[in-house]
């Protein structure tokens, strides 16, 4: 009689193990189907745009202010972002780093990166209004300045 309820016992645990166990695996395949139509309706994300890049150098003279120089500058780059086509537009200066090398430009030389969808883009932006104000604000503060138009190699 003990083995008998003994073997019963052991059934019924198998059974309910087995049935649970079973009953976890249709619901992660669910769980899983339903993950993957979620992630096939997520967008690709969008390959990045060829465009153009500019690189421009900015070196001012030894009496301009360089914050002053700054704050104008900081102050177009929302309106710039805004254009159309604009994909970067970002002023940089020397990272504060303790290496030797790179070369160090110093405090009075900006760096301006950019990339515009297509050439006409970058035309458009340097006939905007707010680059033809802009433009005559700065310009004095400076000894000179490069303006590079440039492609990706592929």
């Amino acid at each position: 009689m003990k083995r008998t309820v003994l073997q019963i016992f052991r059934s019924i645990v198998t059974i309910v193990v087995v049935g649970t166990m079973a009953m976890m695996i249709f619901s992660l395949r669910e769980e899983n189907a339903k993950l993957r139509r979620r992630v096939a309706a997520v967008p690709a994300p969008a390959a990045e745009k060829d465009g153009v890049y500019v690189l421009c150098r900015f070196d001012l003279k030894p009496d301009a202010d360089v914050s002053d120089y700054v704050s104008r500058t900081l102050s177009v780059v929302p309106a710039v972002r805004a254009e159309n086509g604009c994909q970067m537009y970002t002023l940089l200066k020397d990272a504060d780093t303790d290496w030797e090398k790179p070369m160090r430009f110093g405090e009075r030389t900006l760096w301006m990166i950019e990339k515009w969808d297509s050439i006409e883009a970058l035309k458009a932006h340097l006939d905007a209004p707010h680059m033809k104000a802009f433009g005559p604000t700065v310009r004095p503060m400076r000894s000179s300045g490069t303006f590079h138009v440039l492609q990706e190699v592929r």
